[in-house]
């Protein structure tokens, strides 16, 4: 028969043996851990203006093991053209990556448009440009310590630029004491690869340092791309025209006609704000 004290030695065996099973279930459960992976889930933008723009980029991480893991810190690096032009680095970020599961972080990285068009060297007629994003993510991973997980992403990014507003055509009629007739055509082209509105526009026709007339549109809607003509009819006064324009139109003679004025520019895109810009176009008039 097992005395008192046996009885202790053995119920004292098997509980440590029963520990030591259990911690060499944990150790082989963490022994078998298995590197996470990391990557850009996404890219939108957080804000755009005729400046720069903030691209929000949501970052994942995917642990495959049966414990959870801790996030350590973030590094990205947006380049357009082989150049640096935006980073982020968040060395003490904390993002909680569950048990074969996936956790997600959002980080805005802003750019700057005038960086972007010295990378470039000018942008042309371009209204987007690629540019790619490589980074890391720090984990806390038991038994490899502190890892980096690289990641990259690759897409195109819109340049926003202002309409175009020229002269089409200008055109008299009708010249007399009385007056004459105008008809001023305008192309309004839109160099963007999304579309535009222009909420308002605000002109002025003049020539030889003359006031020929004002007035405002409304309502002009240009998709991606497009170019709309514009028809202004205007009736112009003898007062308006002054004795000397007067008989330069009505001897045949050519008059440089100045247009300036300003505009409500929307873009097709929530993110952007209305802006104004200011126009100046000119045109020879061969009455």
């Amino acid at each position: 028969m097992l005395t008192t004290f046996s009885r202790g030695v053995v119920n004292t065996a098997l509980i440590l043996g029963a520990v030591f099973l259990s911690g060499c279930a944990s150790l082989q459960q963490i022994m078998d851990v298995q590197k996470p992976t990391a990557s850009v889930a996404g890219v939108s933008l957080g804000n755009i203006s005729l400046s720069e723009a903030t691209l929000l980029v949501d970052v994942a991480v995917a642990n495959p093991n049966g414990f959870a893991l801790d996030a350590a810190g973030f590094d990205l690096d947006l380049a357009i053209a082989g150049q640096s032009l935006a980073k982020v680095a968040q060395p003490d970020s904390q993002v909680k990556v569950p048990a074969q599961g996936t956790g997600k972080v959002q980080l805005p990285v802003t750019l700057n448009f005038n960086d972007v068009a010295k990378a470039l060297g000018g942008f042309g007629d371009n209204n987007q440009v690629d540019y790619a994003i490589d980074g890391n993510v720090t984990m806390n991973v038991p038994v490899l310590g502190d890892i980096n997980l690289p990641l990259s992403f690759a897409d195109v990014l819109p340049i926003p630029q202002l309409p175009k507003i020229s002269f089409s055509d200008v055109s008299l009629s009708d010249v007399s004491w009385s007056g004459a007739k105008m008809l001023v055509n305008l192309d309004v082209t839109n160099p963007n690869s999304f579309g535009v509105n222009l909420n308002s526009l605000a002109y002025n026709l003049q020539a030889q340092g003359k006031a020929l007339g004002s007035g405002a549109l409304s309502g002009i809607k240009l998709e991606e791309g497009q170019t709309q003509n514009i028809a202004i009819p205007l009736d112009i006064s003898l007062t308006n025209l002054g004795i000397s324009l007067f008989r330069m139109l009505s001897g045949g003679d050519p008059v440089e006609v100045g247009l300036s004025g300003k505009a409500d520019v929307a873009p097709d895109l929530g993110l952007w704000k209305p802006e104004p810009m200011e126009f100046n176009a000119s045109r020879t008039l061969n009455p």
